[in-house]
């Protein structure tokens, strides 16, 4: 048999990969230079854009520039901006700037951080960056957790280590079947992967208790109490209590520390989904609203919500290291380490569902240290600024009806024609303003979401984006107001 030649297509050279690099640099830059003038969102349909964007894949190479031409168009009139000052739909952060870059060597140097011979760097890193979320959020400093893809995984890691740490059986080896149903305690609005998580568990989702809310749209602490009781004389076994720090809806913080009270008093784990809010509980004027955050079992938070870092950056954190390893830890036979180096060693592979594990945490320390963590403070308090002004100029407008006060930097509110105008019911509200923000997005100047607050439709504006400015917020009142009228 004859020696192989060698085969280098794939591997281009260093010259060549900083060629297509600078191209890819070059439209990014033009990207952020262009920004500010781009519509927030195209009005493209999903087939127009399909035709646009499908390209074949080759069996040869594409000429470089023809690639360039595509990767253009997709940025430029194929995407929603959400970088744009005016993007404040959903809770899903522009992107920091020096997070762009840093994600690029992340892929470049191709590290998995499943375990640290793979990735040593990584490794030491990630729990770096953990520890200092966990310090800033009042947990202790050995706290273990790990970057996942987002608050819906993060959820699911905290409920599967609660489960298999308080069943009472070994869940692990004999399935949840083996035992009493386990509940799990989430006010009404608390966010859906609750429910998706204890589906993939193999709870249930009947098993997920909605606890009712008070006039601030936080979970009752009294209506919790009596749902576990009943759980109790019903031969369920509570098994986890999540409070939610900022709903998705309204941004409303649950009563924390009460929560955390009722869940230690009947035997069950104590989780915050702070996806959203994690960050403001960081800020050292903002703690006092989060009290009772530093007691929990385990903690979300998505630093690619508030803090804008590159999708995804979102982790879980534990209080007891032990636990979440012992819901996670298989031991290969093909994964054989020196056993006095391995001592030393992080291995998350062991720790987490995944084995192989992308440099999550090197955007998020790259931004932290390029930027100093007093920005993100500076920021998030500037973000609740923004949302009590959006709440002042809708309070003061005769055409528009605030339908909550804002906790944190969600503001929720419709158009309501003005006195003397034949009344609506509410159900031709619902309708009027949901045309209304359709109407909104489809301008391109700013782009609201929706909510329904208390039964009624309402449009909605997140302001986590760090290009937010006072500008875009009175542009949107400007624009919720020109169409209620047009439309009226």
């Amino acid at each position: 048999m004859q020696r192989p030649e060698p085969l280098p297509d794939l591997d281009w050279s260093p010259d060549r990969a900083h060629r297509f690099g600078r191209a890819m640099l070059d439209l990014w830059v033009e990207y952020l230079r262009r920004l500010p003038d781009l519509p927030v969102a195209h009005t493209h349909t999903p087939a127009q854009t399909r035709a646009a964007v499908a390209h074949a894949v080759p069996d040869d190479p594409q000429d470089d520039d023809e690639l360039l031409a595509a990767l253009r168009q997709m940025v430029f009139e194929y995407s929603t901006q959400t970088g744009h000052g005016g993007y404040m739909a959903f809770i899903s952060g522009a992107g920091t700037v020096p997070g762009a870059p840093a994600s690029l060597l992340a892929a470049g140097i191709n590290q998995n951080a499943g375990g640290w011979p793979l990735g040593p760097a990584a490794a030491e890193l990630e729990t770096l960056v953990l520890s200092w979320f966990a310090q800033r959020l009042g947990l202790p400093a050995d706290s273990s957790g790990a970057f996942v893809t987002g608050g819906a995984t993060a959820n699911l890691m905290a409920l599967t280590v609660a489960r298999d740490t308080l069943a009472g059986w070994d869940v692990r080896r004999d399935g949840v079947a083996a035992g009493p149903p386990l509940a799990v305690y989430a006010s009404d609005d608390a966010h859906e992967t609750v429910d998706r998580a204890a589906d993939i568990l193999g709870l249930g989702t009947a098993m997920v208790r909605r606890i009712t809310t008070d006039g601030r749209l936080r979970m009752r602490p009294d209506a919790l109490t009596a749902a576990v009781e009943r759980d109790l004389a019903g031969g369920v076994r509570p098994l986890c209590v999540v409070g939610t720090a900022g709903t998705t809806e309204l941004g409303a913080v649950d009563p924390l520390a009460e929560l955390g009270e009722i869940a230690r008093r009947h035997g069950c784990w104590f989780h915050v989904d702070a996806a959203y809010g994690g960050p403001a509980a960081m800020v050292d004027d903002l703690r006092h609203r989060f009290a009772g955050i530093e007691r929990a079992d385990s903690v979300t938070c998505d630093p690619h919500k508030w803090m804008n870092i590159p999708i995804s950056s979102s982790l879980v954190l534990f209080r007891d290291p032990a636990r979440q390893l012992a819901s996670f830890t298989l031991r290969p036979d093909y994964a054989q380490l020196d056993a006095e180096l391995e001592q030393d060693m992080v291995l998350r592979y062991q720790s987490t569902p995944q084995f192989t594990r992308p440099f999550d945490a090197l955007p998020v320390w790259v931004s932290l240290m390029a930027h100093g963590w007093s920005a993100f403070a500076g920021r998030i308090q500037h973000d609740i600024e923004l949302a009590r002004w959006l709440h002042h100029l809708v309070s003061d407008h005769d055409e528009l009806e605030a339908l909550a006060d804002p906790e944190l930097s969600i503001v929720c509110f419709r158009y309501v024609p003005p006195a003397g105008a034949d009344p609506l019911t509410e159900a031709e509200l619902d309708a009027l303003n949901e045309q209304i923000l359709y109407a909104v997005q489809r301008a391109g100047l700013v782009h609201p979401s929706n909510a329904v607050v208390r039964g009624r439709y309402a449009i909605r504006a997140c302001l986590i984006n760090y290009r937010t400015e006072a500008e875009h917020v009175r542009t949107l009142v400007d624009e919720v107001v020109h169409h209620g009228r047009r439309l009226r």
